[in-house]
């Protein structure tokens, strides 16, 4: 068994958090009712095999997953509730925890488009995560450095707001404004920083257009992923018709045109 934890910042900064890592290797094994084991998902996500322990029971206490054996120091589980991307927030109770105020601005955001800080605070607790309106403030403006949106107004009498602009929507998992020893932002959802303090002047609008390519290069990876399966189901059905239908004929020239696009715009 491996020992010893994984330091925050690598996990903020240079990959995704632990329970992230974890979550998305437990669908990937789990996949179609496969079983999987407490060792595989930890070899998987590269995490500690005590961490990925930890996580399945709290999985299992919420209904999430169900231990089929124990064998020896590991066990035997099977995924029975696909909860989607975002790794399923549980204590060792299999309590659900509340979201953090910043996830309620970013989820918010995606809702109505545009913010104060004075909305997103109330957003925030709404959700059950309260945010003084200055905390709120400082993430927005965080955002913005970024190229997440884009700030209007903030002249007396009138409280700057936030626009998310479009196309820099990256996925569900709030972007980490982070401060402490220095100033970054991580987004989770592509797994890389995409704004660092001291870049030129126009950083803003920079970092913007690189999270819009990396964006876009995610989601051709995935529609390339997913079309490689209904592509190879295609062929077969093209092989049942006869080498002298017309049909086959237009069907196997469909696939090679399928197939020459996606070669074009694989990332």
């Amino acid at each position: 068994m491996r020992s010893g934890k994984k330091p925050i910042h690598l996990a903020m900064t240079g990959g995704k958090l632990p329970r992230q890592r974890m979550w998305e290797a437990i669908r990937e094994l789990g996949r179609d009712g496969a079983e999987f084991t407490t060792y595989s998902v930890a070899r998987c996500s590269e995490e500690e095999d005590e961490a990925a322990r930890s996580y399945l029971l709290s999985l299992a206490k919420a209904g999430i997953v169900e231990k089929l054996k124990v064998m020896g120091r590991d066990a035997l589980w099977e995924l029975v509730r696909d909860e989607g991307a975002e790794a399923p927030r549980v204590n060792k109770k299999g309590e659900r925890l509340p979201l953090e105020a910043v996830e309620c601005i970013w989820r918010a955001l995606r809702i109505l488009g545009e913010l104060t800080a004075a909305e997103a605070a109330s957003q925030a607790a709404a959700g059950g995560a309260p945010i003084s309106e200055n905390g709120a403030r400082i993430y927005l403006q965080g955002l913005a450095l970024a190229g997440y949106t884009v700030r209007a107004g903030g002249t007396p009498g009138i409280p700057a707001s936030y626009r998310l602009l479009p196309g820099r929507y990256s996925g569900p998992l709030h972007p980490i404004y982070q401060r402490s020893s220095y100033e970054q932002v991580y987004d989770p959802n592509l797994d890389a920083v995409v704004w660092a303090k001291g870049a030129k002047l126009d950083a803003s609008e920079l970092a913007g257009l690189r999270l819009e390519k990396a964006t876009l290069v995610k989601q051709l990876t995935e529609l390339c992923e997913a079309i490689g399966p209904i592509k190879a189901l295609a062929g077969r059905a093209v092989a049942q018709f006869h080498p002298d239908d017309r049909e086959r004929a237009e069907g196997v020239e469909v696939l090679a045109r399928l197939n020459r696009l996606l070669l074009e715009v694989r990332p």
